[in-house]
C-alpha cells in the first residue's frame, strides 16, 4: 500500500506530494516566478519570488517601530527563516530516502516550504517521514539557545538565558534579540507542525497514518481528519487576526481549510484514492 506524501509548515507549511511526484516536481519546478538556488544532497532547491513579496510587505510594517527593527525582521524572516525551513524539508526527504523512497524538488514559497517527496512503505513509515521535519528544530533550537547565551553575556555579563528581545540599536543588542527570536520560531514551528492534527500540516499526516496503522478505514479516517483540521482552521485564521494582524498565519489558516476542503470533496466524490493522502 503506497501512501505519499503531501504536507508543511508555520505559520509555514511543508507540503509532501503526490505519487505522480515527478510530474509535479516538474509542474512546481517550472512555476514562473520560481528560481534555482542549487542543490543539497542531490535534491534541487528552488525559491518562489513570492516569498521575497511578502518578506518585504512585513519588513514594511515592521519600520513603524524603527530602523533597527526592520533589519532584525528582514534577517530573521529571511535568510535566517528560508534556512530553518530547508533544513526542515531536508528533514522529511532525507527520512523519506531512508524508508526507500526519493525527494524529487524542494520549493521554498511564502508559506514556507515543498518537499516532492514519495515511498511506498507504508503509513507506519509515513509517520517517521512526518515527523522527521519537526525533528529538525530540536537541535536548531539548541544551536540558538547556544548563540543566544554567547550573545547575552557579550551584553550583560551574564549568560542566562532571557527570550525577551530588546531593542536592536547596537551590534550585541541586535545579536541577542535576533537569537532570542529564533529560538521562539523554531519552537512555534516545532510545536505548530507536530502538535496540531490539522491536514496538511505534519501533526494531521502523523494523525492520518497512525490511524491508517490501528486498522482504521480510510473513509473514517478522511472524515476523522477532515473534522478536526476545519475548526483548527478556523481557529488558525482567527489566531492571525488576535492580538495583531499576522498575515502569514491567516494564509496558512486559509490554506488549511482549502486542503480540507479537497479531502472533503474526494471523499463526497469517492475518489478517496486518487487524493495524496491516500493514493
Amino acid at each position: 500500500e503506497s501512501h505519499s506524501n503531501f504536507k508543511r509548515k508555520q505559520f509555514f507549511l511543508v507540503q509532501r506530494q503526490l505519487p505522480s511526484r515527478n510530474i509535479q516536481a516538474t509542474m512546481f519546478g517550472n512555476l514562473p516566478g520560481s528560481v534555482p538556488l542549487g542543490s543539497l544532497v542531490g535534491i534541487p532547491i528552488r525559491l518562489h519570488l513570492l516569498f521575497l513579496v511578502v518578506l518585504l510587505a512585513q519588513v514594511a510594517g515592521s519600520f513603524y517601530y524603527g530602523p533597527p527593527v526592520a533589519l532584525l525582521w528582514f534577517v530573521l524572516l529571511g535568510p535566517v527563516l528560508l534556512l530553518t525551513v530547508l533544513l526542515h524539508e531536508l528533514g522529511h526527504a532525507l527520512a523519506a530516502r531512508a524508508v526507500g523512497g526519493s525527494c524529487d524538488l524542494i520549493l521554498l514559497w511564502p508559506l514556507g516550504g515543498l518537499a516532492f517527496i514519495g515511498h511506498n512503505a507504508g503509513p507506519k513509515a509515513d509517520i517517521l517521514v512526518s515527523a522527521a521535519g519537526p525533528a529538525t528544530h530540536i537541535p536548531m533550537t539548541a544551536i540558538w539557545l547556544g548563540g543566544l547565551a554567547a550573545a547575552t553575556a557579550a551584553r550583560t555579563g551574564s549568560a542566562t538565558i532571557d527570550l525577551s528581545l530588546p531593542y536592536p540599536d547596537n551590534g550585541p543588542a541586535f545579536a541577542q534579540a535576533l537569537c532570542a527570536a529564533a529560538v521562539l520560531m523554531n519552537i512555534t514551528l516545532f510545536a505548530f507542525n507536530l502538535l496540531v492534527p490539522a491536514y496538511p500540516l505534519d501533526g494531521g499526516r502523523i494523525l492520518v497514518g497512525t490511524l491508517l496503522s490501528c486498522g482504521v478505514d480510510e473513509y473514517l479516517t478522511a472524515k476523522i481528519t477532515i473534522g478536526l483540521a476545519v475548526p483548527l482552521g478556523v481557529g488558525v485564521v482567527v489566531w492571525g487576526f488576535i492580538p495583531s494582524f499576522q498575515m502569514v498565519t491567516i494564509l496558512v489558516g486559509a490554506f488549511i481549510l482549502f486542503s480540507t476542503w479537497q479531502l472533503f470533496e474526494a471523499v463526497r466524490k469517492q475518489q478517496l484514492g486518487q487524493h495524496p493522502l491516500f493514493s
